[in-house]
């Protein structure tokens, strides 16, 4: 039943209809007896059976009338009232994740991939340093691409980069990571290239797994999405709304690996869901930021810097 009274706009337009109706039935019905012959007598002398059957019939009549209008509207009270708490338990929650989410960004705390470079990163001032190993892993593996003849278009080059850069790679997890890139005819030349390269260059750590800092941060953002695209008790703009506040929380370099993180094959739910789309859930970031890979091209979208 709630289903049908979502917006709390309909609801208020339900009411007043049935207002209107039982209004109109009880004026009907109030002139149709004060007129009518039976009841109705010009003379002044009161007929006091008459008086009594005529109370007896308005009452009857018009009180049930307006008896039922009065349910109506306390069932509406209870239904709107319902409606609102699940509104405002579907925005605790929500909120409640995206403290989860600021408290996960707080807690990541990494060294940079060159180990020449002495320092942690926390916060998020470590996305500054996953985006620049996605960036070197993007050009290692489109060095390779054209060396070697492997033929990946950009997209698969990029979910490539992706994988090794989340679960990362090293000789001792070739076999995991040959089994995430079986959908490539020549996996395992592909993985003994990339790892030939990224031992070549030892001062760079471009085999870093990151899966351990982003595990949880990506679920939760994912989750937080649902619970308020799923929830049928919130309109679209109110939808809309919380989800911008949940945008407005990522820096660019946030939004930079999650751009990525969607057009790997993680963001297969994501792309089904349209939650990109519907949400304009990366408009903030900035135009020609990604390294070669423009989020317009592949999602209906406006950049913010575009909008008048």
């Amino acid at each position: 039943m709630y289903s049908n009274f979502q917006n709390d706009k309909t609801m208020k337009k339900f009411l007043i209809v049935l207002i209107s109706i039982f209004t109109a039935i009880g004026l009907f019905s109030f002139v149709f007896v004060v007129f009518n012959k039976a009841f109705f007598n010009s003379s002044f002398i009161i007929d006091t059976d008459l008086a009594s059957k005529f109370g007896s019939f308005f009452g009857g009549y018009v009180g049930t009338i307006f008896s039922m209008l009065s349910v109506l509207i306390i069932t509406y009270t209870i239904v709107s009232q319902n409606i609102q708490n699940r509104k405002n338990d579907a925005r605790n929650h929500f909120f409640k994740m995206l403290d989860f989410h600021n408290q996960t960004v707080n807690e990541i705390n990494i060294s940079h991939i060159d180990i020449e470079k002495n320092y942690r990163s926390e916060g998020r001032r470590a996305f500054v340093i996953f985006k620049i190993q996605i960036k070197r892993l993007l050009e290692l593996i489109e060095k390779l691409n054209e060396d070697e003849k492997w033929k990946l278009n950009k997209l698969q080059r990029l979910d490539i980069a992706y994988i090794v850069f989340y679960y990362g790679l090293d000789t001792t997890w070739t076999p995991f990571i040959e089994d995430k890139l079986k959908i490539y005819p020549n996996n395992k030349a592909i993985i003994t290239k990339i790892l030939e390269k990224i031992k070549e260059n030892s001062k760079l750590k471009l085999g870093r797994t990151n899966q351990t800092s982003l595990s949880a941060y990506f679920r939760n953002m994912y989750n937080a999405i649902k619970l308020v695209d799923d929830n049928k008790f919130l309109n679209t703009n109110e939808k809309k709304d919380l989800i911008k506040i949940y945008r407005a929380q990522l820096s660019n370099p946030e939004l930079y690996v999650l751009f990525f993180n969607l057009m790997s094959r993680f963001g297969k739910k994501w792309k089904e869901k349209k939650y990109v789309i519907n949400y304009s859930f990366i408009k903030n970031i900035p135009k020609g930021y990604c390294d070669g890979y423009e989020p317009n091209d592949y999602f209906e979208m406006t950049y913010e810097d575009d909008e008048q």
